[in-house]
C-alpha cells in the first residue's frame, strides 16, 4: 500500500477539502492575531479599511430598519409599502450584479467602490427627503444599484488581498473576523437606529446613514488599486454574461450557488416569518423579538472568527454542509416548538448555523474565483442571495398568511437540507 509523505498528504487533503492555498511553508498559527502579524504595513491599512467600512455599512442597514415602520406611519403607505421599500434595492442588485462584476474587472476595484458608495449614499439621502412612496422607490432602486457596484468592488478587493501567498493560508481567519465585525454591527445598529428615530425622527436616521456611507466611500479612496494592470480592458456586457455562463459550468460554482440560496432562504425566513410566529405562538412583543435578534447576532461575533480559523486548517467543504444542516434543524425546530424554552434553544441552533455558514461561503467563493474574472465570480456568488432576498420574503409571508404555523419554515428547512446535499454532491465531483 502506497503511503504518502506528510507534505504530499497535506496537499492532497487541501485539494480534496477546498482549502484556500497550498504552501510549502509550515502551517500558520491559527487566529486573527497571527493573520494580522503576517500582514505588511500597507496590507494592514487595506484590511482595516475594507473590514471596518464593511461593518459600518451593515451598521447603517441596521440603523434604518427601526425607522421603516415609523416612515410607513408618517407617509401612510402601510406594510405593503415597507415591503416594496425593502424589495426595490434587492431588485436593483439582482439586475446590476452582472454588469457590476464586469465593471470591477474592467475599470478597477477602487473606482467602482467609490462610485458605488456615492450612489448608495444618494439613495439613502433621497429616502430621507422624499415625500411619497412613488418618489422613494426609484431612489431606493438607485441606491441598491450603487450598493451592487460597491459590494462587487470590495469583495474583489478582499479576494485580491487574501490571494497573496503569505495571506492565502489565513483567508478563512480574515473573512471570519470580518464576519464577527458585521455581526457586531447588527447588534448595535438597530439600537442606534431606534434611538435616533425616537429622538430626532426618520429623516435624521436616514441622513446619518447617508453620511456614514459617504465616509466609507472617502476611506475607499485612500486605498491602492489591487487589480492587475494587464487585466484592464473595455467593458462588454455580452462578455460578462458569457463569463457567468462559463462559471456556472463549474461544479464548485454550482455548489456555492446552491449553498448561498439555502443561506439567504434562512435569512429571509428569520426576518419575515419567525417574528410573526413568535408573536402568534408566545405573544412576544417587539422588544423581546429585538432582543432575540441581538442575541442571535452576538453568536456571530464569537463564532464567525473561530469557524474561519477552523476552515483554514481543515478546509471549507467539510464545514459547509454541517453548518447548513444546523440551519435546517434550527429552522424546523423553531417552527415546531410548543414551548418558549424549546423555541429559544432551536433559535440558537439556527443562529449558530447561519453564523458559521456565512464566512465559510465567503471564503470558498474567494478560493474558487478565477484570477482573470474575480469581479464576475464574486458578483455571481452574491446573485443567489440577492435573488432570494427579492423573492423569498413576499413568498414566505404569503405562505404564512394563507397557512399560519410551520409551513413556511418547514419549506425553508427542506430547501436548506437540499442545498446542503447539493453542495456536498457537487464538491465531491
Amino acid at each position: 500500500m502506497l503511503r504518502l509523505a506528510r507534505p504530499q498528504w497535506r496537499a492532497c487533503r487541501a485539494l480534496r477539502c477546498g482549502t484556500a492555498a497550498l504552501s510549502t511553508s509550515p502551517d500558520p498559527k491559527p487566529g486573527f492575531v497571527a493573520a494580522w502579524k503576517a500582514c505588511r504595513g500597507e496590507e494592514r491599512k487595506q484590511l482595516a479599511v475594507i473590514s471596518v467600512a464593511g461593518a459600518a455599512l451593515n451598521l447603517g442597514f441596521g440603523v434604518v430598519i427601526p425607522a421603516l415602520p415609523v416612515l410607513s406611519q408618517e407617509l401612510g403607505f402601510g406594510a405593503t409599502g415597507v415591503g416594496l421599500l425593502l424589495a426595490a434595492p434587492s431588485l436593483a442588485r439582482v439586475v446590476f450584479n452582472l454588469p457590476a462584476g464586469a465593471l470591477v474587472d474592467s475599470f478597477g476595484r477602487v473606482p467602482c467602490m467609490i462610485i458605488g458608495e456615492l450612489f448608495a449614499a444618494l439613495g439613502c439621502l433621497g429616502t430621507a427627503l422624499a415625500l411619497s412612496l412613488s418618489t422613494m422607490l426609484p431612489i431606493r432602486f438607485m441606491g441598491g444599484s450603487g450598493g451592487a457596484l460597491a459590494s462587487a468592488g470590495s469583495a474583489a478587493y478582499l479576494t485580491d488581498l487574501t490571494e497573496r501567498p503569505h495571506l492565502k493560508p489565513m483567508r478563512g481567519t480574515i473573512l471570519g473576523a470580518q464576519g464577527g465585525l458585521i455581526a457586531a454591527a447588527y447588534v448595535v445598529g438597530p439600537a442606534v437606529g431606534g434611538a435616533l428615530t425616537h429622538l430626532y425622527g426618520t429623516q435624521a436616521a436616514y441622513c446619518s446613514v447617508a453620511a456614514l456611507i459617504g465616509v466609507c466611500g472617502g476611506a475607499y479612496a485612500t486605498l491602492p488599486e489591487t487589480r492587475p494592470k494587464e487585466k484592464a480592458g473595455s467593458f462588454r456586457l455580452a462578455g460578462a454574461a458569457k463569463d457567468w455562463q462559463e462559471l456556472l459550468k463549474d461544479h464548485r460554482q454550482q455548489a456555492l450557488f446552491a449553498a448561498n440560496l439555502a443561506l439567504f432562504m434562512n435569512y429571509s425566513a428569520m426576518v419575515t416569518v419567525m417574528p410573526l410566529h413568535a408573536y402568534h405562538l408566545f405573544g412576544m412583543g417587539a422588544g423581546e423579538i429585538g432582543a432575540l435578534f441581538s442575541v442571535g447576532s452576538a453568536v456571530g461575533i464569537v463564532l464567525a472568527p473561530v469557524v474561519g480559523t477552523l476552515s483554514d486548517r481543515y478546509g471549507r467543504v467539510p464545514l459547509v454542509a454541517p453548518s447548513a444542516i444546523l440551519c435546517g434543524i434550527g429552522c424546523l425546530g423553531v417552527a415546531m416548538s410548543q414551548s418558549s424554552e424549546l423555541f429559544f434553544a432551536f433559535y440558537m441552533i439556527w443562529s449558530l448555523g447561519e453564523a458559521a455558514l456565512a464566512p465559510l461561503l465567503s471564503a470558498y467563493a474567494a478560493d474558487i474565483a478565477p484570477k482573470e474574472h474575480v469581479g464576475s465570480a464574486m458578483s455571481l456568488s452574491r446573485q443567489a442571495g440577492d435573488l432570494v432576498s427579492f423573492v423569498a420574503p413576499p413568498l414566505l409571508g404569503f405562505m404564512y398568511d394563507t397557512s399560519p404555523g410551520h409551513a413556511a419554515m418547514s419549506l425553508t428547512s427542506f430547501m436548506t437540507i437540499l442545498g446542503a446535499a447539493t453542495f456536498w454532491k457537487r464538491t465531491r465531483q
